[in-house]
């Protein structure tokens, strides 16, 4: 096995749920576990989370809920991005959820179940400002007709997605107002769903009005919250990522590191190599500012971060071939969280979790379950 590797905590995982389960009581929780569970593993998590009890599970594209179900998730799936090609028919076959928006879409799924001698479940997409998938509110209502109408469809929820949960307040309370008047013109007109849901993490923790009958969260799930959140975190950081040092060298004053000669030593100092680069998801881009744990404390990133390992000046301290290396996570007082990272690199959490390429192998930790 690699000297890079991540640890998944399953018993933060079961932690987090157990929290989330608290904050929204009876709704059901669709967990989010696309872009291979946000980087922690799509199979592990998602089949922890349904020996958890978890109602529901997410997923962006068909391949995901056919990768699920090939490995015994039986599980319900919902399928986010509603895609008009031959994943209708696989999301048929492998009894999957399918959010639509499309017409052509729905009547292709309801011809090919019942070719099948099936009704495909479906959840109705509502645009209520995302600006991305769903139909447009003044549609809402001569869409859910014609889909009520398939023989073979059923209509099993609705839905929408906010745009700014965790950074315009107004905003989101127009959507889910916007929302709320789809659904009760509907109902008015007897259109009614099992399963109503907007609210993701955002929604959830900061919109006790959009918690509906479900929800659909997911980085809290792996325990962040967004950054504006008012809420304490009480939820875990599932994932760590750990590496070794491989080789360590003297750098005299004057004496480069790396491509480019990003870095020439101003003093004679001690420079180590750890296995893991932009390959792996860490990309050059956090060279500047990026530092790592070894023995308990912080050292500098330096040379510009490579495809396959990145350098560190360790000054003259005393490191060896072989000792522990945190890269996200903690040792010793110090802690590295995705939330920092992010900020080096001028991004999101999201991004710097689901980055995590699949070469970087992933232990998983159960101490509990």
């Amino acid at each position: 096995m690699r000297a890079t590797f991540a640890k998944v905590y399953i018993e933060r995982l079961w932690h987090n749920f157990c929290r989330l389960k608290s904050k929204v009581g009876n709704r059901k929780i669709i967990a989010v576990v696309k872009a291979n569970a946000y980087g922690h593993g799509l199979v592990e998590i998602s089949r922890h989370l349904q020996n958890f009890g978890i109602d529901y599970l997410a997923v962006a594209y068909v391949s995901e809920g056919i990768e699920l179900r090939r490995a015994g998730i039986t599980a319900p799936i919902l399928v986010l991005v509603p895609e008009d090609d031959v994943s209708v028919e696989a999301s048929v076959d492998y009894n999957l959820d399918y959010a639509i928006d499309n017409l052509s879409v729905a009547q292709k799924i309801s011809s090919y179940a019942k070719l099948r001698g099936k009704r495909a479940k479906v959840h109705i997409y509502v645009d209520t400002g995302m600006g991305r998938d769903g139909i447009s509110p003044d549609y809402a209502f001569e869409f859910v007709k014609q889909c009520f109408a398939l023989q073979n469809l059923e209509p099993i929820g609705i839905m929408s997605h906010f745009a700014s949960s965790d950074s315009d307040r107004n905003y989101t309370l127009f959507q889910l107002n916007r929302f709320k008047r789809v659904i009760e013109e509907l109902e008015y007109n007897g259109y009614k769903f099992e399963l109503h849901h907007i609210a993701n993490t955002g929604g959830v923790f900061s919109y006790p009005e959009a918690l509906l009958d479900a929800v659909r969260p997911g980085i809290v799930l792996y325990g962040y919250l967004p950054s504006n959140s008012n809420n304490s975190n009480d939820f875990e950081p599932v994932m760590e990522i750990y590496s070794k040092v491989i080789s360590t060298r003297k750098v005299r004053k004057g004496e480069s590191v790396g491509y480019g000669r990003k870095f020439i030593a101003k003093v004679d100092t001690n420079v180590v190599t750890i296995p893991i680069g932009y390959g792996d998801g860490f990309w050059r881009h956090l060279s500047e500012n990026l530092y790592c744990l070894i023995n308990g404390k912080k050292y500098k990133v330096v040379g510009g971060i490579c495809m396959d390992e990145l350098m560190v000046d360790v000054g003259n301290d005393n490191i060896n071939i072989g000792d522990e290396v945190v890269l996200l996570g903690t040792q010793g007082i110090h802690t590295i969280s995705a939330d920092e990272l992010a900020k080096i690199g001028r991004t999101i959490i999201y991004e710097i979790l689901t980055s995590l390429s699949t070469r970087v192998p992933r232990i998983y930790i159960n101490n509990k379950h």
